[in-house]
């Protein structure tokens, strides 16, 4: 068997197996169970009919869950098997009583407003009152039931087509490689190649693949944002950023706080630029030198390296913790390699009804690859913390969603930092602040970016010269002066699976807010030593149960107040200061 490859077994013996589709049945069933109670509901008081709900949303959310992490796990192993792209669209078509559901559900709600705080008191829908109120807030923000049903089933055909098309590009193309192809994953992966002209060469025929495939990234682009903006609209919204402030159960307050400081931290992080540049011998970076290894990192890292090192790392927090790792790898719970077919990057998705995950991640044995899979062991563990949660406290938003996983990779890094030599320190220290400027400097780029797309969409579609003209815009605001003008990346909109996902516009600046959140969390860790485990397991328990501020406050953390964020970005200068230093030596 193929240890690396992930084992899906665990989860349903096959697509075909008589457990999946119980399963699939279910949700059928219950959805359409829901459906009916909430078309006709005179038989059942206030008090029934909402605990009715809570009850039978609770388990329509696991399920939903369960079976759409299986089927797209199945899928983005590999985009090209026609069983998994059947089965994700079947799914589809099943959700939709489920979502139709949830808007019947919402549009009776108004109608109960008279007796709203009383049913909110009562002891079996205490714990459940911020769920409640979200609902009624959003009863606001729909349109009625026919219609919110025909969007619905259009966006089988129009967004969600729209995405995969993306993911497929993405997965499928290649170009000329020596004597053979080059996947654009695995071209992207060269990004970290310690040859220079390998860099380039990778970079070039990146730009040159994305450039040729930009009309049907456009399109797709302009599909998604466009019925985006117009569903929006519909919806009350004004704009589909209040919307995504709303799905992360985030203030606009809270938002533009951390904007701003992100802002007033991009000369620390063109520090850090200039200072890799210096290292590298060069006088300025270019996009392709942004994850350049510096040498004396450790080498290369073998599978067999990452996982025990990591499993170290984590029983540093707690050995409930490193335990766990260990039975992730042990239980193949990850796809280790890239392949033809596999989709880029990384993602842990969870799998409620069996209390496991799994992890998608494209392994180069660099130190970066390290902390990537420790990021996505975080989410792990947070779906760990979760698995005997009810399925509606399990949906928490993004922005508390990358907490656990920023905080897995920063005790990695710290682990790293503190057992490298004076030779490894450099590499240690780079593979952070590469990972810190994304975080900061490119995700505020694609911030910008994203919120011009958005105004401009408005007035009718984007050419790809256009989208890359914003995106190159985006990047002289934030990179500036600390890179190579002439050789960054403008088609890094096509590049990015998050812009096409049709009902998370602005996906980006929740990882900002997990790294400066994270980060805050680190220096109470340090202050309070073992003792911060079972604290840090109760912030992560509360994430589906309340908003981003109140989640924060029980840390001890105002994140509408910017010296709340400013913490962060201190913390992260001091590590730029170091490289700047070791870099002078």
């Amino acid at each position: 068997m193929d240890t690396r490859t992930w084992n899906l077994t665990s989860i349903y013996p096959s697509s075909h197996s008589p457990e999946f589709q119980r399963d699939l049945d279910e949700l059928s069933s219950l959805a359409h169970s829901l459906q009916s109670l909430f078309t006709d509901y005179s038989q059942l008081s206030s008090l029934e009919l909402l605990k009715e709900a809570v009850g039978g949303f609770n388990r329509l959310g696991c399920l939903h869950e369960h079976l759409e992490s299986y089927v797209y796990a199945l899928w983005s192993g590999n985009t090209q098997d026609e069983e998994a792209q059947r089965l994700l669209d079947t799914l589809e078509a099943r959700a939709l009583a489920a979502k139709d559901a949830q808007v019947r559900f919402r549009a009776l709600l108004p109608s109960l407003a008279s007796e709203w705080e009383q049913l909110l008191s009562h002891e079996s829908l205490k714990p459940y009152e911020y769920w409640l109120q979200e609902q009624m807030t959003l009863a606001h923000h729909q349109m009625s039931p026919a219609e919110e049903a025909l969007a619905a089933d259009l966006q089988r055909s129009g967004g969600d087509a729209w995405d995969r098309l993306q993911g497929k590009l993405v997965s499928s193309l290649s170009r000329p490689w020596k004597d053979g192809q080059k996947t654009l994953s695995e071209l992207r992966a060269l990004a970290y190649h310690k040859d220079r002209p390998i860099r380039r060469k990778a970079w070039e025929e990146e730009c040159a693949l994305l450039q040729g495939a930009e009309a049907s990234f456009a399109a797709a682009l302009n599909g998604v944002k466009g019925t985006s903006d117009v569903l929006n609209t519909r919806r009350n919204w004004n704009s589909t950023l209040e919307r995504s402030l709303s799905q992360n159960r985030l203030t606009e307050k809270a938002l533009h706080a951390m904007l701003d400081v992100m802002d007033s931290s991009l000369p620390i992080f063109r520090r850090y630029f200039h200072a890799k540049a210096k290292h590298l011998g060069l006088e300025k970076l270019s996009w392709f030198d942004l994850f350049a290894p510096l040498g004396g990192d450790g080498g290369v890292w073998t599978w067999e390296k990452a996982q025990e090192f990591i499993s170290k790392m984590f029983d540093r927090l707690h050995p409930q913790m490193g335990n766990f790792a260990r039975r992730a790898f042990a239980e193949q719970w990850i796809d280790v390699d890239p392949r033809p077919g596999k989709v880029g990057g990384a993602y842990c998705t969870h799998l409620p009804l069996t209390g496991e995950s799994r992890i998608l991640c494209n392994f180069d044995g660099s130190f970066d690859s390290v902390s990537t899979v420790a990021h996505e062991l975080g989410h792990a563990w947070h779906g760990e913390v979760l698995k005997e949660a009810s399925g509606l406290h399990r949906d928490y938003p993004m922005t508390l969603a990358e907490t656990a996983s920023i905080f897995s990779e920063t005790l990695v890094f710290q682990g790293g930092l503190e057992g490298a030599s004076s030779q490894e320190r450099p590499g240690i220290l780079d593979t952070y602040l590469m990972g810190a400027s994304q975080v900061v400097v490119d995700i505020l780029s694609r911030f910008r970016f994203e919120k011009n797309l958005m105004v401009l969409r408005r007035e009718g579609e984007l050419s790809p010269q256009k989208l890359s003209q914003l995106m190159a815009e985006a990047q002289e605001s934030t990179y500036g002066e600390g890179l190579n003008p002439e050789e960054r990346h403008p088609w890094m909109w096509a590049v990015k699976g998050h812009y096409y996902a049709p009902d998370l516009a602005f996906y980006n600046f929740p990882y900002a807010f997990g790294q400066l959140f994270a980060l805050g969390l680190y220096a109470i860790y340090e202050q309070e030593g073992p003792t911060f485990f079972a604290r840090y397991n109760t912030l992560l328990g509360s994430a589906g149960k309340e908003d981003a501020a109140t989640v924060a406050r029980s840390a001890g953390f105002d994140i509408e107040e910017p010296q709340f964020w400013q913490g962060g970005i201190q913390r992260i200068l001091t590590y730029v200061e170091e490289m700047e230093c070791l870099t002078a030596k």
